[in-house]
């Protein structure tokens, strides 16, 4: 779903931190290196230390203190059998940490140091990710504290660049061509827009009619476009969440 990782990695060697000077610590937000296995932390978009823009987003060395805490304090509890098709071991990384198990998506989202990122078809695991960043929302906890991560306005159509999170009520929907569209505005040439394919959404659960999101106040997340206004594709469908 998300296209600016660059699998750059953060290495952990047997029983202690090993960090490659020519490799950013977590450059990628989700790539990891465990035991010499390469895991890709699905469901969850963390600051990168290293984008394809340069200089690193804000953050991005408070989310790699706390995947390095929990690297050093915890141990791989289950490894994902899904392969991505650059070989990483994708999907909910279990983890033991302070004599319980948890997820290592979850330890980063529960201390503010990621943001939900749907990407995968586990929606029990993605609904457990969204729980564990709204405790760290209410406590203003890591990136909930920095104005980089502020839920921007989706009736005013703050402007944004990278993976951002808008609340709004959305004013009207349309099916045009092949496109699903949520306006939030009067203008589609100026406000904010969430849009999915129709194919795409067809397939979303219990096959919502696209009418029945007018008026719906929600939530939408992902990496901001500018399509005449602000605009974020809904490439998965809990990128909108109803409040």
């Amino acid at each position: 779903m998300i296209n600016r990782w660059d699998r750059r990695a953060f290495v952990l060697g047997a029983g202690a931190l090993a960090i490659s000077p020519s490799v950013a610590p977590f450059a990628d937000g989700q790539t990891i290196l465990i035991g010499g296995a390469e895991f890709l932390l699905t469901d969850i978009a963390a600051p990168s230390t290293s984008p394809l823009s340069g200089a690193a987003e804000p953050m991005a060395d408070f989310a790699a203190a706390v995947l390095r805490e929990a690297l050093s304090r915890g141990a791989l509890a289950g490894a994902p059998a899904t392969l991505d098709r650059w070989e990483r071991r994708a999907g909910a990384v279990l983890w033991r940490i302070n004599g319980r198990e948890t997820t290592l998506q979850e330890v980063l989202l529960a201390q503010g140091a990621a943001r939900v990122a749907p990407q995968s078809d586990d929606f029990d695991f993605i609904e457990r990710c969204y729980r564990a960043e709204s405790a760290a929302r209410a406590a203003a906890l890591g990136l909930w504290s920095h104005k980089a991560y502020r839920i921007r306005d989706a009736g005013v159509a703050q402007a944004a660049r990278g993976y951002q999170v808008y609340a709004g009520t959305i004013r009207t929907t349309a099916e045009r061509g092949a496109r699903v569209f949520f306006n939030f505005g009067d203008d589609f040439r100026t406000d904010f827009t969430a849009s999915a394919a129709r194919s795409s959404f067809r397939r979303w659960r219990g096959k919502p009619d696209a009418a029945s999101f007018a008026g719906a106040k929600v939530e939408i997340r992902g990496p901001v476009e500018r399509i005449n206004g602000p605009s974020i594709e809904l490439k998965h469908e809990l990128q909108l969440r109803r409040l």
